[in-house]
């Protein structure tokens, strides 16, 4: 045992004893034999032992003061450890000392009117004493188990919430690539439809959107910011699609400052591009939809309308994603649901808790075009 260590510590303890607390125990332990001698001095018809009533107020009272230090005693040298037998040797010296103070002082109280020698009175105290000193340390004992298992708790949760970034970690690193093939493909197909000025304008736009995309962060964000990232997806469409992509936005106030997961929209938009608009000769429109339920957040991305082939939906990557973060981010308090709209589209429902985002200062507007990028590719802006 460190003994300066152990000093420290024993100051600590009695620095930080709850003293209200000790004194209300042997207080009122002191109150209810005092009011038992009492009683019975009476029922005998002699008056109360002033003597008596002394020795045990200074007994108690001497006990107040041990308190903090069996206290500490207790998870030093605590009796379920390793070494039990040198644990259990520290509390005999302890209480054998404790029983040797507490006869002395009572020797002394008591003067001439003392009729037991020290030894007997050491032997008679063993008994009030080991209970008393028994109990304090096992009230020790239980608030060490407790501190280490709010430990264990905490440890717990922090290894948890380790494993949850991690996952959300590579499921946004699963997405980022997925999403940025499929953007690629959008600028792809302007090339080989030889449609150059849409093909520059859409890599000037892609740059932006993937310096927010790529930029990191927390794994939730307002509702308000996400918007603009989706907006900023819409716009590289929209050059490819012209007005085969009708857009609608519809995002009540008071759920602008709503934490959702970062880039929640991405895949669902990219499901309806992909299903919806490229499959269509006719125009299609993509709805992002928001709104409070009390204490819930809907959220609902669908595309309607357009004459399309046939095709099988909801279970591709991005979808699959999705699923997994609202997953790893609120557990069994999301509902996420798929639904057929008219001329064979889907309408994808979000349902997560009502949290909103602290306020803060808006970033600055990033949908405009890189006037640099535009001049290097040979395009007046």
């Amino acid at each position: 045992m460190d003994v300066k260590a152990g000093q420290d510590g024993l100051v600590r303890a009695y620095r930080h004893a709850r003293w209200g607390y000790i004194a209300l125990l042997w207080g009122g332990l002191y109150a209810l034999e005092a009011i038992r001698h009492c009683v019975n001095m009476y029922l005998d018809g002699r008056a109360p032992s002033v003597p008596w009533l002394t020795v045990s107020a200074v007994s108690l009272a001497m006990w107040c003061v041990y308190t903090p230090f069996m206290m500490w005693l207790g998870r030093r040298a605590p009796l379920d450890g390793d070494r039990r037998g040198r644990a259990a040797a520290i509390h005999v010296l302890a209480l054998a000392a404790i029983i040797a103070i507490d006869a002395a002082v009572q020797e002394r109280v008591w003067g001439d009117r003392m009729q037991w020698t020290f030894l007997s009175l050491c032997l008679a105290l063993t008994l009030v004493d080991g209970l008393s000193y028994a109990t304090v340390v096992a009230i020790s004992h239980v608030q060490r188990s407790n501190a280490r298992y709010r430990a264990r708790l905490l440890a717990q949760a922090a290894l948890d919430q380790e494993l949850t970034v991690a996952r959300l970690r590579a499921l946004e690193m699963q997405l980022q690539p997925h999403f940025l093939f499929n953007a690629l493909h959008a600028v792809g197909a302007l090339v080989r439809s030889a449609r150059l000025d849409d093909a520059v304008r859409s890599l000037a736009t892609l740059g932006g959107l993937l310096r927010a995309t790529l930029a990191g962060g927390d794994h939730e964000i307002a509702l308000g910011d996400e918007i603009a990232l989706a907006h900023r997806y819409l716009e590289l469409q929209k050059i490819r699609f012209a007005d085969r992509l009708q857009i609608e936005i519809d995002i009540a106030p008071e759920v602008r400052r709503a934490r959702v997961p970062r880039l929640i929209l991405q895949p669902l938009l990219e499901n309806a591009i992909r299903h919806g608009v490229e499959r269509s000769a006719t125009a299609v429109a993509v709805a992002i939809r928001a709104r409070a339920h009390g204490q819930r957040l809907e959220l609902v991305v669908s595309d309607r309308g357009g004459a399309r082939e046939a095709t099988s939906r909801g279970h591709g990557i991005g979808l699959a994603n999705t699923r997994a973060r609202l997953a790893a981010l609120y557990g069994d308090a999301h509902v996420l649901d798929i639904a057929a709209t008219e001329g064979g589209g889907l309408a994808i429902r979000i349902e997560s808790p009502l949290l909103l985002a602290s306020p803060s200062t808006p970033a600055p507007e990033q949908l405009e075009l890189d006037g640099e990028l535009l001049d290097d590719l040979g395009v007046l802006s």
